[in-house]
């Protein structure tokens, strides 16, 4: 059996890829980049732009949403207010035959009565989050026998049909990656029109909290796609294959 040179493999390799950048000899020393401007007051004056251009363009922006969320593979269901986004989730439920929900604590949640909702379908509601009653290593174990996970967000972005869920206590990714079945509730004055204004908000909050932010960020864009070596498209296997936008306003 013969081996191979593994170090005359990487050498060869990191050659092409020099020659195909347009360099022909290593990299000694690492650009001197500048850095990124961080001015506070900069980026306030930003964000309020975005938010006003978001304010006035709100009706074709909720619009772009609604027509790239279709088509990415989201059951958009848009409603007047709170009470009826409580009906639409309890009628969800009924359609795929839940029998256990888990959800999140987002603000939302105060004020769209899911758990009513779920019972009168008799779904039973568990909030997925650790305290008194349940250790952080159930939350998993939960998360995966449940038929349906629902959860508010943080932004929902018109761009790419995105439902930003940013993790904090009484919000875990479990609930939007482990039930086969997903229900997003945004509200109307959360849609974003893309990824730069999405960002931009971010890196606010991150100079607002002189770098705490949490490690992870969960985008749910449409249903779990997953894709084998021969290109074979499989829906559902890495996450749940249904999921329901329930936009308010």
């Amino acid at each position: 059996m013969v081996e191979k040179d593994t170090k005359t493999d990487k050498s060869d390799f990191l050659q092409l890829v020099r020659e195909a950048i347009g360099r022909k000899t290593p990299l000694l020393y690492a650009p001197d980049y500048p850095p990124l401007k961080s001015n506070y007051t900069r980026q306030q004056e930003k964000v309020r732009t975005i938010t006003a251009k978001n304010l006035a363009r709100k009706s074709k922006i909720l619009d772009q949403l609604i027509e790239n969320a279709s088509f990415a593979g989201w059951n958009v269901h848009r409603v007047s207010d709170h009470e009826s986004a409580a009906e639409k989730i309890g009628e969800i439920a009924a359609s795929v035959k839940a029998k256990l929900a888990v959800r999140t604590t987002e603000t939302i949640l105060k004020s769209v009565n899911v758990d009513g909702a779920l019972r009168s379908k008799k779904v039973t509601p568990v909030v997925l989050a650790s305290g008194r009653y349940r250790s952080k290593s159930d939350l998993k174990e939960v998360a995966f026998k449940a038929d349906l996970g629902i959860s508010g967000v943080s932004f929902a972005i018109a761009e790419t049909a995105s439902c930003v869920l940013i993790p904090r206590k009484g919000v875990a990714r479990l609930t939007s990656l482990a039930p086969p079945v997903f229900v997003a509730i945004v509200q109307a004055d959360q849609v974003l029109e893309n990824l730069d204004d999405y960002f931009a908000m971010v890196r606010l909050q991150f100079q607002k909290t002189r770098g705490r932010y949490p490690n992870y960020t969960n985008f749910v864009s449409g249903p779990s796609r997953t894709a084998d070596i021969e290109q074979t498209l499989t829906i559902g296997v890495h996450g749940p294959g249904i999921v329901h936008m329930v936009l308010v306003g």
